[in-house]
């Protein structure tokens, strides 16, 4: 103990601890609490729901860099209220230290508007009655200015301008408007979820983005953010024990996206992330979901505040439960169990402007792998030539016989144009059949022929291989001199797409495919200030994209190569990447494109091909600058050598 306190007489004599100033304190609060525009956003929102408030108006210019106003009809502050609403850890949502552990509002720090005031200049007007007398407390850098009376009806108005101005280091690191839009967009779409009573209005540079009716319906809100579209793809469900109640909608699995961001769970009013229950969510879905998909929806969460602590995040956005495995439990069963009394028969999506066209018998085209449509003056595709070999004495040619030619058997052609279950290749396909293909030559009688590579076998990447047979309907195996290789089907021809569309993209003038009856894509407000500012870029790729209200776009035509089979799915997976992205250089772009396109258009797994399609597909793999790797970084093929298969069977020791 005297150690103690001599060491404690030491370090109060030096001089070297002292209490931080109330301003320099609120700049180090800020810097958790004031992230971005948007965080300043979801403070004041959060502060307006907890007003009481029924009616909530966002407006922001320049991304909410110049200009965040939120105005709500709450019940106000009086006038002393409102001048110690920027002091620090002043609220009036806890007074005892037993309320820290039932917290029921949004908001209980009191670090937000000291904290927003310090980087900021700031401007709070609010009337506490309906007498029309309010008061104007003004705040610059978290230095008090004013404080003034005015005029305004029930409620709080809230300015702020200039984020950032004293702080330019941080405003360095703000993203582009667009992208800080698109957050502010999502954050107000959130609390928008978990408040459907309330109406909610956002509005960027006079324009405004969305609105909610504040009808208490969670399908209306759901219907603002994403469209009519999704919306009439969700399911309702609902469940609840002793300790949880679970509610909300949740898409049917042909509606998905590539990312979580959409979907929302919210407890107690609260937004929150949680892997488990985004988990249990997903397990619920179990098969339904095709790998690296996500659903649309919201799950909303009640329970009782003690058993959930909010005050382990510094914005509060993850929180800890007591009994976080029983809520996951409900989560899922009640999924569960909306699904099982859903219908999940999908309607069949036709191209814009396709009639609905009755067929009594189905019938598969060839495969054509040059992508091309019917009709154009594309060359022929052939089948693999046989090679031509010369022995050096005499420099004659002779016809190599094709080893696949004993595995080809003659099939009538009715046969061959039948289709086999699990087929779903893109409409370009090879015209010729095995019936069309010339007779293979008698092999010469000759022992030994010395091969001399022509100039076009040299600058092959890859060596002869002669596809034998397929693994699963998925592996090609191939047999070449060095041994036998392994190749994944669709790894391969999305390496031959993506290259193929990586040129086209990057080409000025486009043969363009105008629709007869255009496409509409509904995207949610935060896609669509993005895709705002790659508009004239799409427009270049010769998709011919413009705005049709809100958050509405209409396509009129694409190019005459863009994938057909899922166009609109392609297009959101577009959007959803600028979202996530924010603002992207050309290449970029382009290069993400085309790897999305590219996996669209290629052939899956568990997808049967004929002999001259495998040949086909390792002719044009050859003829690819990296035909290694897809192009997502996965190798395309495995080589096992001569060596290794002789020494697996102890021919070699």
């Amino acid at each position: 103990m005297r150690l103690l306190t001599s060491v404690a007489l030491e370090v109060r004599a030096l001089g070297k601890i002292q209490i931080l100033d109330e301003h320099l304190a609120n700049q180090i609060a800020a810097g958790e609490v004031v992230e971005r525009p948007a965080s300043i956003v979801k403070e004041l929102v959060e502060n307006a729901i907890d007003a009481e408030a029924t009616r909530i108006q966002i407006w922001i210019e320049e991304g909410g860099i110049s200009l965040i106003r939120v105005s709500d009809n709450g019940i106000g502050m009086e006038r002393d209220d409102a001048q110690l609403a920027f002091s620090r850890h002043a609220t009036s949502k806890i007074k005892k230290e037993r309320d820290l552990f039932s917290i029921r509002t949004l908001g209980f720090r009191g670090e937000a508007l000291p904290s927003i005031a310090s980087v900021a200049r700031v401007s709070l007007t609010t009337a506490h009655d309906s007498s029309g007398l309010a008061v104007t407390v003004n705040v610059e850098g978290g230095e008090l200015l004013s404080v003034e009376e005015t005029s305004r009806t029930r409620g709080t108005d809230v300015v702020v301008r200039d984020l950032f101005f004293n702080t330019p280091a941080r405003l360095k690191y703000l993203k582009t408007v667009n992208t800080e839009v698109s957050h502010v967009a999502d954050v107000v779409g959130r609390l928008a979820l978990a408040h459907p009573t309330i109406a909610f209005s956002l509005a960027h540079n006079s324009r405004e983005l969305f609105r909610t009716s504040g009808d208490g319906k969670l399908l209306h809100v759901l219907h603002a953010l994403y469209g009519k579209q999704v919306a009439g793809q969700l399911i309702p469900f609902a469940d609840e024990d002793p300790d949880f109640r679970v509610s909300g909608f949740m898409s049917k699995p042909e509606v998905t996206r590539s990312s979580r961001s959409y979907l929302t769970v919210i407890l107690n009013g609260r937004c929150v992330r949680s892997l488990p229950i985004t988990q249990s969510v997903l397990r619920a879905y179990g098969t339904l979901l095709p790998t690296g998909r996500y659903p649309v929806g919201v799950l909303h969460i009640e329970m009782d505040p003690k058993l959930v602590d909010v005050n382990v995040h510094p914005s509060k956005l993850e929180v800890r439960l007591s009994k976080e495995k029983e809520c996951c439990q409900l989560a899922e069963r009640a999924i569960k169990k909306a699904f099982r009394e859903a219908s999940f028969v999908p309607e069949v999506t036709r191209a814009p402007g396709q009639a609905k066209v009755q067929k009594t018998k189905v019938v598969q085209e060839a495969l054509r792998w040059d992508y091309a449509e019917r009709g154009r003056e594309y060359p022929p595709l052939q089948p693999p030539a046989s090679r031509v070999k010369e022995t050096p004495d005499t420099k004659r040619s002779v016809a190599e016989p094709d080893p696949a030619a004993s595995f080809i058997q003659p099939t009538d052609k009715k046969e061959e144009t039948r289709k086999t279950p699990g087929e779903g290749i893109h409409p370009g396909r090879i015209a010729e059949t095995q019936a069309d293909r010339p007779a293979m030559p008698t092999p010469p009688q000759q022992e030994e022929v010395i091969s001399v590579p022509t100039e076009e076998e040299r600058k092959q990447k890859l060596p002869d291989m002669m596809p034998l047979s397929q693994i699963h309907g998925t592996y090609i195996v191939a047999q070449a001199e060095d041994g036998f290789y392994l190749l994944d089907q669709h790894a391969a021809h999305e390496r031959i797409y993506y290259e193929v569309f990586s040129k086209k993209m990057g080409e000025r003038n486009h043969r363009q495919q105008a629709l007869l009856i255009p496409m509409t894509v509904e995207c949610t407000p935060a896609e669509a200030e993005v895709v705002q500012m790659h508009i004239e870029y799409l427009n270049q790729w010769g998709l011919e994209i413009e705005p049709f209200g809100g958050a509405t776009f209409i396509i009129r035509s694409y190019p005459d190569w863009f994938p057909k089979e899922d166009a609109e799915g392609l297009i959101h997976e577009i959007f959803e990447w600028l979202k996530e992205h924010g603002k992207v250089d050309t290449a970029k772009l382009r290069d993400a494109g085309a790897k999305m396109m590219s996996c669209k258009a290629a052939i899956k797994a568990n997808r049967h091909l004929r002999r001259d399609e495998m040949e086909e597909l390792l002719r044009q793999l050859n003829q690819c600058e990296n035909p290694f790797t897809c192009p997502h970084g996965r190798p395309i093929f495995v080589h096992f050598s001569t060596y290794e298969l002789e020494k697996m069977f102890k021919r070699v020791m």
